[in-house]
């Protein structure tokens, strides 16, 4: 059976929307589907905790927005529940290393962040935010995420990046 890259994103607008989704990535607040026992085996590679992410938001957000604006976007990026319990402990941390670094190449490191990896979940998975900054300094999730057309290839091109290690495109 086929084992398959997963990345999903989830549009996140207005300050408290962003700091509540940071706080569960953070497992700053109850998280009832984490197993508590394996949260110390989560780690960060970008924020530590949702205070510095949410620093480095405001540190990126223009002044002027509008008020309905995406601020940032979430992205899970994980693999079947197969390949998990198949790959190496080196072939899982270069699947998150891949990951990140599909995420920066495309939007570009200083937009990313936060990065956590999680494994206290059923699924082992990296939970990124990425700020949709557009080239010229405008905020435009639109923009930057696209429609249907450009998630397909943002699709591909990111199985693609984790292609060597056994996944292909969902």
């Amino acid at each position: 059976m086929a084992n398959y890259a997963i990345m999903r994103c989830k549009k996140l607008t207005g300050m408290g929307s962003v700091a509540s989704a940071l706080q569960h990535c953070y497992r700053e607040r109850e998280t009832p589907n984490a197993n508590a026992e394996r949260t110390p085996e989560n780690y960060c590679s970008v924020s530590e905790s949702t205070d510095q992410a949410m620093g480095r938001v405001r540190e990126l957000l223009p002044e002027k927005r509008r008020k309905d604006a995406v601020l940032a976007v979430e992205y899970v990026m994980t693999a079947s529940p197969e390949w998990w319990k198949e790959a190496t402990p080196q072939q899982q941390a270069e699947f998150f290393a891949r990951s990140e670094q599909w995420l920066e190449k495309k939007y570009g490191k200083d937009r990313v962040v936060a990065a956590v990896v999680h494994r206290d979940e059923a699924t082992p998975h990296l939970s990124a935010f990425v700020v949709p900054l557009t080239q010229d300094g405008r905020l435009s999730a639109k923009e930057f995420i696209g429609g249907r057309s450009k998630m397909r290839e943002d699709q591909s091109t990111y199985a693609e990046s984790v292609k060597k290690l056994g996944l292909e495109r969902g």
